[in-house]
């Protein structure tokens, strides 16, 4: 390595600036702050609005900017007012989390219940007139009259099953489309007759 290649280097190590990861506090909570991500290195989450800022922002006098200016009504408020905020946002967090989860069970019923009425060759208006139905009047016997609701939000309409099969055929489709176009060789399997007449020359 050459003079200059060392002189370079060192002007090159002793400008990069030392990176400093900075932990949260927890009196930070009194500027309307709690902390999100990685706990090496976490990001400040404001309480009130749930922006968040960069590591380099969890500092008292930038998490205290940002409290003033962009909500001056909470400004003075003490610690207690802001985990109130916190709990009141980990609740709502909570029963969001767990609405989508019912939501995504009752879509997921759904399309199993589609599923078996197009294997049975059944009418789609089995699905509520009959199968729901069944489904509610058991639930309703063995786990209690509160855990029907639950049942009850599985749409099984005539429109809603027809529109379940078609969307899983059409997925089929794409799928088996998808597999052919990325294949190399495939066979064709064709089954023989024995009602076709061969003409011999």
């Amino acid at each position: 390595m050459s003079i200059d290649d060392e002189e370079s280097s060192t002007s090159v190590t002793k400008n990069l600036k030392k990176v400093v990861k900075r932990k949260y506090d927890e009196d930070y909570i009194k500027y309307g702050f709690s902390w999100s991500g990685d706990e090496t290195a976490p990001r400040p989450q404001c309480i009130i609005c749930g922006d968040q800022l960069s590591n380099e922002s969890m500092v008292p006098s930038k998490l205290k900017r940002h409290l003033y200016s962009s909500h001056p009504s909470c400004a003075n408020k003490d610690k207690q007012y802001f985990k109130r905020c916190l709990e009141q946002n980990k609740n709502q967090k909570k029963f969001m989390k767990s609405a989508v989860t019912v939501s995504e069970k009752a879509l997921e019923a759904s399309y199993h219940v589609a599923k078996l009425i197009a294997h049975q060759k059944k009418p789609h208006t089995d699905g509520e007139t009959l199968i729901k139905q069944a489904c509610m009047e058991i639930v309703r016997l063995i786990l209690g009259p509160n855990e029907v609701k639950e049942v009850n939000k599985v749409s099984l309409s005539a429109d809603t099953v027809k529109r379940r099969i078609h969307d899983m055929s059409s997925d089929i489709l794409g799928t088996l489309i998808k597999k052919l176009l990325s294949a190399e060789k495939f066979e064709l399997q064709i089954d023989e007759t024995t009602n076709i007449k061969i003409k011999h020359s």
